[in-house]
């Protein structure tokens, strides 16, 4: 994966399945007070009107009695005066869209968020759209991931959109699968009511509508991933395998993910496969299941070689890189062009600059904005768990803190050692507690604290000495120097040796090279392996 980009982990977690469907009886968890706070909380926060999120606030605690009334009685309905109906553009297609009132909002999201946290495992772990965690980066780079590893399997794509998809769902259909899930009497009717909002198809606003769409190709998934080509990336390799892909989203093989080349965002398909025939036979099979829900694709389906281009969630993707769509970058590139605040500037390199950090596009904002604006973009590498990170403990006084037992120049005296940072004018603690008891006892006495002699400075250096991590201290400041001298060059960590002198009033410790005492350096490949053992940069 591209190291420019912000990475977007392919492993969001995952529920295990530990219920069994139809759920007899999900109305008790929706109407419990907190849920139903946390829905109203949740739907009054991305109110766009802050006068209307103000003049809602106080209804809190009565829009909750009333939709726990209502919902724990099976009474709760969304009717045609609940909602305004609008047309809004979404890209180049207008839409129509239904947007119900605040308090059946709530109601609507109460109700769903609960549905959703038994039903959504069951989905296949390569699908996107209106899933949390699961977006339109977050698919893309899944998809990524899977061209560098198996590019062999995915020298061409099939592309689809299914044809009107919220218009054409079989509502007959749809309250039967939801009947797979739930059999509570008191909540289907409420979920019945979801679906029938329109005297066709699913209402494109209502909040249960995203999760309905989702279930209703859910099964066409799982049919699907059991026929794509699919493989489990492990210790030793690929291998590819041929699991049976049902019963629920995530599938594993020898305690690995399985991951198969279908992926569906909303009802835009992709599957990958070697061979254009195996595509098509693959097109087939999947244009048959859908002719099962009455849904069609559109004319626009198409089998491709990928070094034409992918273009799916927003990128056209070829496998060795990834660009932004064109039409994007033109629209982009215009309203910058006839924008004159500054401020709103500003936000439209925000936003442009989301969706191109995650492609392979530097050149073109460094061709669009001003050198002044592209300095102040921070180009990030990839998203990092808390584990990568390579951190050294610090103390209060932002000194480092190094790892291991204390050891002695003396005891390295002709040993090879690999010398990893270190960190200047430190006082032991030792130093420093005997420093603050003086200080004490100045204060005590009446004497001017400034007479107190303070305790001297010293290096600490962090090695790793016969696989284990240590620490040396050191006064000596020709070691200072030396050390000051590689770090100005860069040149951390280095592999050196001690060679004491006895020949002064005090033994002192040099650095030598560790071939001098026929010791051998490790390679790269052994550094490298021995400094993520430790985490260490």
């Amino acid at each position: 994966m591209n190291e420019d980009i912000p990475y977007m982990t392919p492993e969001p977690p995952s529920e295990a399945i530990t219920w069994q469907f139809p759920i007899p009886d999900l109305t008790t968890e929706i109407v419990d007070r907190a849920n139903m706070e946390s829905a109203f909380d949740y739907v009054v926060s991305h109110l766009e009107n802050s006068g209307q999120r103000d003049h809602i606030r106080p209804k809190r605690t009565q829009y909750v009695d009333r939709l726990i009334t209502e919902i724990s009685t099976g009474t709760f309905r969304i009717t045609e005066k609940d909602f305004r109906t609008l047309r809004v553009t979404d890209g180049p297609k207008e839409r129509i869209v239904q947007c119900p009132t605040v308090y059946h909002r709530v109601g609507c999201h109460a109700i769903m968020t609960v549905f959703e946290k038994y039903t959504y495992p069951t989905l296949i772990t390569n699908t996107g759209a209106s899933i949390k965690g699961r977006g339109m980066h977050w698919l893309f780079h899944v998809i990524k991931e899977d061209m560098s590893r198996v590019p062999e399997f995915m020298k061409y794509f099939y592309q689809c959109d299914v044809c009107h998809y919220y218009d054409n769902i079989n509502q007959r259909i749809m309250k039967w699968q939801i009947r797979q899930y739930t059999s509570d009497p008191i909540l289907l009717p409420q979920l019945d009511n979801f679906v029938e909002l329109l005297p066709e198809g699913l209402s494109k606003g209502l909040r249960s509508s995203q999760c309905f769409a989702n279930l209703h190709l859910s099964d066409i998934d799982h049919k699907m991933s059991a026929r794509v080509r699919n493989y489990v990336f492990t210790e030793n390799g690929i291998e590819e395998c041929v699991p049976v892909a049902v019963g629920q989203g995530e599938i594993t093989l020898k305690g690995q993910k399985v991951r198969f080349l279908y992926y569906r965002y909303c009802d835009d398909i992709v599957i990958f496969a070697p061979t254009k025939k195996e595509l098509w036979l693959l097109r087939d099979y999947l244009v048959s299941l859908l002719a099962e829900k009455g849904l069609q694709v559109k004319p626009s389906e198409a089998v491709r070689p990928l070094s034409e281009g992918n273009d799916y969630l927003g990128f056209k993707n070829y496998g060795t890189h990834a660009l932004i769509r064109k039409r994007t970058k033109q629209k982009f590139a215009r309203a910058l062009a006839r924008v004159k605040s500054r401020k709103r500037r500003q936000k439209l390199i925000g936003s442009f600059f989301g969706m191109a950090s995650h492609a392979d596009c530097r050149h073109l904002l460094k061709t669009l904005l001003a050198p002044s604006e592209y300095k102040r973009l921070k180009f990030k590498d990839k998203m990092k768990d808390f584990g990568d990170f390579k951190l050294n403990p610090t103390t209060l006084d932002g000194k480092k803190n190094f790892r291991g037992n204390k050891i002695s120049p003396r005891e390295l005296d002709g040993k090879g050692f690999i010398v990893v940072d270190f960190e200047s004018d430190v006082v032991a603690r030792r130093d420093r507690e005997e420093y603050q008891r003086r200080l004490q006892d100045a204060s005590v006495r009446g004497v001017n604290p400034d007479l107190v002699e303070k305790p001297k400075t010293k290096y600490i250096i962090q090695i790793i000495y016969q696989g284990a991590l240590r620490k040396m201290w050191t006064g000596d400041r020709d070691l200072w120097n030396i050390l000051d001298q590689i770090a100005d060059e860069d040149g951390f960590p280095f592999f050196a040796a001690i060679e004491m002198d006895y020949s002064g009033q005090y033994p002192k410790a040099n650095f030598v090279s560790a071939s001098k005492f026929n010791i051998t350096a490790p390679s790269d490949k052994e550094l490298e392996s021995i400094l993520n053992r430790f985490n260490l940069k």
